[in-house]
């Protein structure tokens, strides 16, 4: 007959007297020593789980982003594929190719450590996805460039130096975290403090010199509905695209408010005042954007209201059409004070 004492209680459709006999009998040192291996069945080690989920736009690429439920921004593996332009976007194509020749003995260790160690996560569409922390997409891509400065990549690979550029380029005043943390929405949780940092990725440090922005086309469809004509003539006989005062507030309520809404253009009108009654400042707002962030993130706003503008037929029917399109932003029309 088995020892009682020798055996741990169990699971199972004993008699009740039976299973506390048991239980009165069992060393309770024995049951702490169960471990949390024995306690888990094989396979179901609990993954970690995405909180937000998003896809990041690095001019025409896509990339699947995550935040996870310990903060950890993530890439999933297929996007590092397809963010160095593989021709295969599977996760495999991307970690074959960071081994091969020329690119592969380049990779630093802990590069190489991260790359061969996928992180299992379980996002919030599906069981299981495999992928890497976004500071592994930036190292690639900072590998990959030093492996071309340094002559060890093969000519089909220079391709991958040429990807490699445009996500440095991409990264290179904001950061992938702020990327992520944009695409997924995660950024309206965070700490109230990192609004400032956010504003921060629109802002240069020097005032940049003076590139058009607003095409023609845009002061044409204002013009268009506001019932005004599109040319008109200056005091010495020049004839100039018409651009009354009150465009002025238009571009400030409908293109610069949305940023970040109005965090951006409080910091503009701090660091570029009025500075007489006629309300002229010292330089365009756009001249204070940061060319890898904020002058796109511009150039989106503005694309969006021209595609409202070429609509309408009138200013209050695009008024009307932006609130539809806008629908947190507040009562715009407000801020105009016509």
């Amino acid at each position: 007959m088995t020892d009682p004492k020798k055996e741990r209680p169990l699971a199972i459709d004993i008699p009740f007297d039976d299973a506390l006999e048991r239980f009165i009998n069992t060393d309770p040192k024995e049951i702490e020593d169960v471990t949390d291996d024995e306690q888990t069945p094989e396979g179901e080690i609990e993954l970690p789980k995405a909180t937000h989920q998003g896809q990041m736009a690095i001019g025409d690429l896509l990339l699947d982003c995550y935040v996870l439920e310990d903060g950890r921004r993530v890439f999933h593996k297929r996007g590092m594929a397809r963010a160095l332009g593989l021709k295969s976007e599977g996760g495999n194509a991307f970690m074959k190719t960071m081994q091969g020749k020329g690119l592969g003995s380049g990779l630093p260790a802990k590069l190489q450590e991260n790359i061969n160690n996928p992180i299992n996560f379980k996002p919030l569409t599906q069981d299981l996805a495999h992928g890497y922390e976004a500071d592994v997409l930036a190292e690639v891509a900072k590998a990959i460039a030093n492996a071309d400065r340094d002559g060890k990549l093969s000519k089909q690979q220079h391709r991958l130096a040429v990807q490699a550029q445009i996500l440095l380029s991409a990264f290179a005043k904001i950061g992938v975290v702020a990327l992520i943390d944009e695409a997924t929405g995660y950024q309206q949780i965070r700490d109230p403090k990192a609004l400032r940092i956010l504003v921060q990725q629109y802002i240069e440090d020097e005032k940049r010199e003076w590139e058009k922005q607003f095409p023609d086309s845009y002061y044409d469809d204002l013009n268009r509905i506001y019932g005004s004509k599109s040319l008109t003539q200056r005091s010495n006989g020049v004839v100039v695209q018409n651009r009354p005062q009150h465009f002025g507030n238009f571009t400030r309520t409908y293109v610069y408010h949305p940023l970040e809404n109005g965090a951006v253009l409080e910091e503009l009108d701090r660091i570029n005042p009025k500075i007489n009654s006629k309300g002229s400042r010292r330089a365009r707002f756009h001249q204070h954007l940061t060319e890898g962030y904020g002058i796109e993130k511009l150039k989106r706003q503005v694309q969006e209201v021209q595609t409202l503008m070429a609509v309408s037929d009138t200013v209050t029917q695009f008024k009307k059409l932006f609130q539809k399109r806008f629908p947190q932003k507040g009562d715009q029309g407000d801020l105009l004070g016509e």
